[in-house]
């Protein structure tokens, strides 16, 4: 199955019936993150999680490893919610958990809505950049996780940003875009990278 980028004119939020669509396909539920390979990070928490630090709209999750001579897994995170506090979808950022590897890598994950159209890769996209495509890893009941690795002007567009969208196929040649606060995002990966031993 061959996955197809976004076109550009699908970024704009189509009307209140794309809108109604997508909340009927809305079934996020509340979980923690867990340990996960740095090519494949874990799936993005609620806000506030337990031992999760703030940074204004992000957080920063980073648990003692299980046993303890495992590496410490890391990941910032945020959550777009409903007027009525449902959860609509999450965006997060994790590293390489190794304190000794020369490269810097991060990966983004999006969790989307079950429903949305699989055959038509997702695209994250900060400001007026060029649009990044994400690739569906796997779906559960919580939601659709969509991963990217994430190069040095990308994770510099999230940090001088405002801004974080994701647009995805919804069905009907429709498409719905997420919206993500990135204030914090800085305060936070710096973080982060602090807490893992990288520069």
């Amino acid at each position: 199955m061959r996955l197809r980028k976004p076109a550009p004119g699908r970024w704009r939020p189509r009307a209140a019936a794309c809108v109604g669509v997508m909340l009927a396909v809305l079934a996020l539920a509340e979980g923690r993150a867990a340990s996960a390979q740095a090519t494949q990070p874990a799936a993005p928490p609620p806000n506030g999680a337990p031992g999760a630090e703030a940074f204004k709209d992000w957080e920063l999750f980073c648990p003692e490893p299980k046993p303890k001579d495992k590496p410490r897994v890391c990941e910032i995170r945020t959550v777009i919610k409903t007027k009525e506090g449902g959860r609509l979808g999450a965006l997060a950022v994790a590293a390489d958990p190794e304190p000794g590897s020369a490269s810097d890598p991060m990966i983004a994950t999006a969790l989307l809505p079950l429903g949305v159209d699989l055959t038509l890769a997702p695209a994250l996209k900060v400001g007026e950049g060029q649009a990044m495509p994400l690739q569906f890893r796997r779906c559960m009941q919580r939601g659709c996780e969509a991963v990217a690795l994430l190069q040095g002007d990308q994770l510099s567009a999230l940090r001088a940003g405002s801004i974080a969208k994701v647009a995805v196929g919804i069905g009907g040649g429709k498409t719905a875009v997420f919206e993500f606060s990135l204030n914090g995002f800085t305060g936070a990966h710096d973080a982060l990278k602090k807490r893992i031993g990288k520069p």
